[in-house]
C-alpha cells in the first residue's frame, strides 16, 4: 500500500478508513452502516462510501441479520471483517528448533510446521526456509498476492530497522542480512524483530497479558531473553539491545569473582538460571547423571534435596531480576515463558512472595505464567498488522 502524505484529503480518507475498519475489526458489536455512523461520528454518506470500499477491496463484507428490526421491515445489513481476506506467515527460528506457521487476521493457525535448525545451518538454511514457506502456501492453496506480510523471530540482538541479525550466537549469526536474504525470494513484506519481542507481541493480544499496555515477558531456556512493552509499543532500546537481561547481576559477591560461562558470550543470570546451567551443577553433586532441567524441577518438587538447592538459588537470582525489572519498568504485569513456565505452578507463589517483600505497594506487580504455547508465532501477526498502513494502530 502507497505512503499517503498527511494533512491532504487522501490521507483523512484514509484515517477514517482504518477507524471504520478497525472498529468493525474490534467486534465489540455488530455494526450496520447506520450505527457505525454513529459511532464513529462520520456522516452516513462518509460511512457509506468508505464501507462500499472495504466490501470492494475485500477487507469486510455485509450479510443480513437473522434477527429482523425492532419495528419490522427489512432485516438490517451488518458487517463483518473477513479475517482471510489476507494471512501472514510467521517464522520462529530458534537454536534447535524452527516453526513455521501460515495464520489468519484473527491469530488463528491454518498450518504449522517445524524444522531442525542446526541441521538446516548445515545446508543452505536460506533456501531451505523459503522451500518450506512455498510448500505451505501451496498445500493451502494460498498465493503470494494474499499474504498481507512475514514476520520472522531470531535468538538474538536484532536491528528490526534493517532487518539484520546483528548477534545470534545460537546460530553463529554475526551481522545477518536476513531479510535481504528473505526478501529475493518474496513479493510481500518481509519483517525481522527478536523472538522475544515477538513472542511479547503475543501475549498482549492473545494471552496472559490480553489488553495490557505496560508488559515485561522473560523466557527462560537455555538461555534469558526478554521482551519488553510500554504504552502498547515495543521497546527496543537505542541499539536494539533492550531487554538483555541475561546480562543482569543478581549477586555482586559472586559476579566479583567470577563466574564460569556455560556458553561462551551468556551473561551472569543466564548462567544462574539458565537450564544448562542448572543441569551442569545437579551433575556435579550427582557424577553420572543425565538429567534435563526440567527433571531437575520435578526432583526439587518431590524434595530431593540436592535438587531443591540448586532450583532455590536459581529462583533467588530470578526473584531478585524480577525485583528489578519491576522497581525499573513498573510493568502491569511480568509474563514467565520458556521451559521454565511449566513448573511455575510450585515456584510462582515463591517469587511473589519476594516481590511483595522487596518493593513499595506501587512497584509491586502480578507475576503470570504463558498460556500461548506459540506465542512468536501468534506475535508475527501482530507485527505484521501493525506494520501495515491500514490494519496499524
Amino acid at each position: 500500500m502507497s505512503i499517503v502524505q498527511s494533512g491532504t484529503p487522501n490521507y483523512l480518507k484514509m484515517i477514517n478508513k482504518r477507524k471504520v475498519l478497525q472498529e468493525i475489526m474490534d467486534g465489540g458489536e455488530l455494526y450496520s452502516r447506520a450505527s457505525l455512523a454513529k459511532a464513529l461520528k462520520l456522516s452516513k454518506p462518509t460511512i457509506s462510501a468508505l464501507v462500499d470500499e472495504l466490501v470492494l477491496e475485500g477487507w469486510i463484507y455485509e450479510k443480513e441479520s437473522m434477527v429482523a428490526a425492532r419495528r419490522g421491515g427489512r432485516k438490517p445489513v451488518q458487517l463483518f471483517f473477513n479475517k482471510e481476506y489476507k494471512y501472514t506467515i510467521g517464522m520462529d527460528i530458534g537454536g534447535t528448533s524452527t516453526e513455521i506457521a501460515i495464520m489468519d487476521l484473527d491469530g488463528t493457525c491454518i498450518l504449522h510446521r517445524k524444522i531442525d535448525t542446526q541441521d538446516g545451518l548445515q545446508k543452505d538454511f536460506i533456501h531451505l526456509l523459503v522451500d518450506e514457506v512455498n510448500s505451505m502456501l501451496e498445500a493451502k492453496n494460498i498465493s503470494h498476492a494474499k499474504v498481507l506480510a512475514m514476520a520472522i523471530g531470531a535468538p538474538g540482538i536484532t536491528d528490526s530497522d534493517q532487518g539484520i541479525v546483528m548477534e545470534a550466537p545460537s546460530l553463529e549469526w554475526l551481522d545477518y542480512p536476513l531479510k535481504n536474504k528473505m526478501a529475493k525470494h518474496f513479493p510481500f513484506p518481509i519483517h525481522i524483530e527478536n523472538d522475544v519481542n515477538m513472542a511479547v507481541l503475543g501475549e498482549c493480544w492473545k494471552g496472559a497479558a490480553k489488553d495490557k499496555s505496560h508488559v515485561v515477558l522473560i523466557t527462560i531456556g537455555t538461555g534469558v531473553g526478554c521482551g519488553i512493552v510500554i504504552n502498547g509499543e515495543l521497546f527496543r532500546g537505542g541499539q536494539f539491545a533492550a531487554g538483555e537481561i541475561g546480562y543482569m547481576i543478581t549477586n555482586k559477591d559472586q559476579a566479583s569473582q567470577g563466574f564460569e560461562s556455560v556458553f561462551e558470550g551468556y551473561g551472569f543470570l543466564e548462567n544462574q538460571v539458565g537450564g544448562p546451567s542448572i543441569v551442569k551443577q545437579y551433575k556435579r553433586g550427582m557424577q553420572g547423571t543425565k538429567f534435563s532441567a526440567e527433571k531437575i524441577f520435578e526432583k526439587a518438587i518431590e524434595g530431593e534435596a540436592l535438587a531443591m538447592e540448586i532450583i532455590n538459588e536459581a529462583l533467588d537470582h530470578l526473584a531478585v531480576s524480577l525485583i528489578n525489572v519491576a522497581a525499573l519498568l513498573n510493568p502491569e504485569c511480568i509474563v514467565l515463558g520458556g521451559g521454565i513456565s511449566k513448573s511455575g505452578y510450585w515456584f510462582l507463589p515463591k517469587l511473589q512472595e519476594k516481590i511483595e517483600q522487596y518493593l513499595p505497594e506501587q512497584s509491586r506487580t502480578e507475576v503470570m505464567l504463558t498460556k500461548l504455547p506459540q506465542a512468536s508465532l501468534i506475535g508475527a501477526t501482530v507485527l505484521c498488522m501493525k506494520k501495515d498502513a491500514l490494519l496499524s494502530r
